[in-house]
């Protein structure tokens, strides 16, 4: 991960996921199944500030994060939002939600939600990991 380019630290602490053509891609430390698409583009607080080319290729790596987490973690609703008030530089989550998860029906943004251990957070990246590598 280029450590220059996440000057965010908001970022810093998510694990590694991998690194896309486009995208650097990071786990996030919550209960929900959850990733983080960050383009490797400097001051782009927006997915209608890349160039048309970039734009594609966001949409094309969402695709797939979101194709592999369904895989991975049975859905019954796939969040995919760029929510950048807090951390302006353009991210993207794509979040598993489930009927019976701790804040069905309601959205996460603003909420407590339960972080995974350390042991937790290492497993489920290892597992993502392995997955997105075949």
């Amino acid at each position: 991960m280029n450590e220059n380019f996440f000057l965010w630290d908001a970022f810093k602490s998510k694990e590694l996921i991998t690194e896309l053509s486009l995208c650097t891609v990071l786990l996030e430390d919550k209960e929900f199944p959850w990733l983080l698409l960050i383009p490797r583009r400097p001051n782009i607080r927006q997915m209608n500030q890349l160039g048309p080319e970039d734009r594609h290729m966001l949409m094309d790596e969402i695709t797939a994060a979101s194709n592999l987490m369904e895989q991975l973690f049975p859905t019954d609703m796939l969040n995919v939002a760029a929510i950048g008030n807090k951390t302006p530089q353009l991210h993207v989550h794509v979040i598993c939600r489930h009927k019976n998860d701790s804040l069905w029906p309601e959205v996460i943004w603003g909420r407590e939600i339960k972080k995974l251990s350390p042991e937790e957070l290492l497993d489920r990246a290892k597992f993502i990991r392995e997955a997105w590598n075949n």
